[in-house]
């Protein structure tokens, strides 16, 4: 089972990150991950993850806000993206959602966004 899992998995986590990728600007980072389920993503620091929150949740995508998962600092511009719970082409779907919710912040913050690579 779990040999079942980790290929689930890894074609999951390689979705998510091929899609970060295409979809999200320039300016927009996110290690991979040596474990786990999740991606952290950093936005630009002049960027506010919940902000995003509200723009991506009118898109039909949701992500949890970094800001949480942070004790005695504040840390506004990072997300938690899970990549377990969705299948390949569900993820690339929501992604691109992301990717155009932080493009249309950019630009409401007078920010010209950077194409993806």
């Amino acid at each position: 089972h779990i040999e079942k899992i980790r290929e689930a998995y890894g074609r999951q986590l390689q979705a998510l990150l091929e899609s970060i990728s295409r979809y999200f600007p320039d300016g927009v980072s996110h290690p991979r991950p040596r474990g786990g389920m999740f991606v952290w993503a950093t936005l630009p620091p002049h960027l506010s993850s919940r902000e995003l929150l509200d723009l991506a949740i009118k898109g039909k995508v949701i992500f949890v806000p970094g800001d949480q998962f942070f004790v005695g600092k504040e840390v506004n511009n990072t997300m938690r993206l899970n990549f377990s719970c969705t299948d390949e082409e569900t993820t690339r779907i929501g992604i691109e959602r992301l990717g155009k919710a932080i493009n249309r912040l950019m630009k409401e913050k007078s920010l010209t966004p950077k194409p993806a690579k």
